[in-house]
Parts: structure tokens; sequence; C-alpha cells
């Protein structure tokens, strides 16, 4: 009886050892083949670079707390996050210059194009306790592999963008692609001009635009939060009169962007035309008024679909006023 019980016990014994060397195989097999796996490929007009999670961790890493806010106001985070700067992977297919975007897809599907202006990490900030706009900000952007000292969760990863900052601040939630798959360095193919008719005869595109929204002194960026469904939507644009200001005689030794005040006291007509549609607005309304908001971006994002390539936005307009696709605008002297 005795005998039998060690023969059982032995047998348990053998089956517990063999189970436990299959699972540690198997694991061992798995956690190796993550690591070795193909992550996300990188390519540019010369080169494409694949990179593994030991590539990826074999690089210089960054650290530091970042966190998105979504259009619902949901807050996520800040988290410490740490990863790898996307400069240095940009760089190492060649870098990306002023007329390139990159173009982000996940292994979902989902895209997402950023401007190389954009990648600079110039974007709005919110702050991550009431996210509240507090206007343009400096961040700098990592591929993200851990957050809070553990791997990315599996509904975002197993790499992020990420969007840190010494403050810590919010960016928007869609500029953090996830599960990324596939980065593209293309021709910027979302080129656009609006034209602009006036006393002069001009045009404004999105290279132009973005740079009066970003660039130092001459930084005109303006928000405006719509509520468009359950979504509470910030667009970024410049004020209409400053746009105005480049058809609507220059005054002699003014400078770029310099309004004819004593033109708009005189009340001509201001038509915004997209597609199908136009509204009509009046210069001594508009004049030096930041309500009035031509937009180029949603939630960070430049404007795409039946949007593109700018809306008109802003508390002094009512709804059927903010039309979409402006293409053209014209003073009626």
């Amino acid at each position: 009886m005795i005998n039998r019980q060690r023969v059982v016990l032995i047998g348990s014994i053998i089956v517990v050892i063999f189970v436990g060397t299959t699972i540690g195989v198997y694991l061992g097999v798995f956690h190796n083949k993550q690591d070795t796996d193909i992550l996300f490929t990188i390519q540019s007009s010369t080169m494409e670079k694949n990179y593994t999670m030991a590539d990826l961790m074999e690089l210089e890493s960054v650290a530091g707390y970042g966190g998105y806010k979504k259009a619902t106001g949901t807050i996520v985070g800040p988290f410490l996050y740490k990863g790898v700067s996307l400069d240095l992977l940009l760089d190492e297919v060649g870098g990306i210059s002023s007329s390139e975007d990159l173009e982000v897809e996940a292994s979902d599907g989902w895209k997402v194009t950023y401007t190389s202006q954009m990648l600079s990490g110039n974007v709005i900030a919110y702050d991550n306790l009431t996210g509240e706009n507090l206007g343009l900000n400096e961040f700098q952007i990592i591929l993200a592999y851990e957050e809070d000292g553990s791997k990315i969760p599996s509904d975002d990863g197993p790499v992020r963008f990420a969007f840190i900052s010494e403050e810590g601040y919010l960016t928007d939630g869609n500029l953090w692609a996830k599960k990324v798959e596939t980065m593209k360095i293309k021709s910027a193919t979302n080129m656009w001009s609006v034209y602009l008719y006036g006393i002069s005869n001009d045009s404004i595109d999105r290279s132009s635009f973005e740079a009066a929204l970003f660039s130092g002194e001459e930084n005109h960026s303006v928000f405006f939060v719509l509520q468009e469904d359950l979504r509470n939507n910030t667009y970024q644009g410049i004020p209409l009169w400053t746009i105005i200001s480049l058809i609507d005689g220059e005054l002699e030794g003014s400078t770029h962007y310099t309004f004819n005040d004593t033109l708009a006291s005189l009340g001509y007509d201001i038509i915004l035309k997209n597609s199908e549609e136009q509204i009509i607005l009046n210069s001594i309304d508009i004049a030096r008024n930041n309500s009035y908001i031509l937009a180029a971006k949603k939630n960070s994002i430049f404007l795409t679909d039946n949007e593109a390539p700018l809306r008109i936005v802003g508390p002094a307009l009512t709804g059927t006023q903010m039309i979409s696709g402006i293409i053209e605008i014209w003073l009626d002297l």
C-alpha cells in the first residue's frame, strides 16, 4: 500500500515537473519571440528600417511625464513614460524636412499625419488637473515602451507616441498614436491654398498658415472650443482680420499683417466661400476682433475631408455661419 502511494506521489511530481518545464519553455520562447519579432518599421524615400523591441531598448532612452485630454473632456494621466526620442528614430532614416509629413499607421489600421512643425513638439498644452487650455507649449515626442514602469497596456501598445514635458502638461488625445506599426516620411500631400481677393490679391497656403500659428513674434494662434455632439473640439486658427490685412491695402511703412483700420471703418463686406455656400460678414464687426477665427486645426490636427482647408468659427458666429471647406475670401468694396 505504501509502495503504491509512493509511486503515485513520484508520478505526480514528474507530471508537475514536466508541465512546469513545458510552460517555462513556452513562456521563454514566447518572450524571446516578442523581443525578436519586427515591432515597427520606419520608411523614408531612400531607406527603410525595421525594429524589434530588443533593438528599441538598446537605443538611448528618454523619460518624462505626459498625458492627454480626450475630446470628451476625460483626462488621462499624466504618467511617467519611457522610450526613445522620435527625433533619434527619424534621424536614422535621414531625418524629415519642412516639405515632408510623417504618416503613422497603427496595427488596427488607424492613421494620423504629423507635419514637420508638429513634430517639433510645439502643440496645444492643457493643465494636467483642470484640462484648461494653456496655449502652445514645447513637448518632446517619444516612442514609448513603458508607462509608470510597466509595459504599455495591450490596448495602446506595445509602443505608442507620448508627448512629455517638464511640467507634465496634457496634449490632445488624437496626437498620441498608439499600437504604432509603420511610420512613413512622405512628401506633404495635404497641401492647400486659400485664395484672397481684395484691393490686392493674394493667397495663403498650409505652410504659411502654420508658420503664422507658431512662429515667434508672428504667433497669431487663437483657440475656440466648440461642442459638437458629445465632444468638445478645440479649433485653432488665426483671427479673420489678420488674414484680411493681406489684401486690404497695405499702408505705407506698415509691416506684414497690418490691418487697415481706416478702410474697415467704412463698412465693406467680407465674403467667405466654399464649393457650395458662402457667408457674408462686415468689416466693422471683424475689425481687430479675435472672435472671428479662421481655423485650420481641430484638436491639434489639420482639418480633413469636407472641413478642410479652413473653417470659420468663434463666439461671435451662429452655428449656421460656421461653414467649413473655405477656399476663397473676397472683399466687396
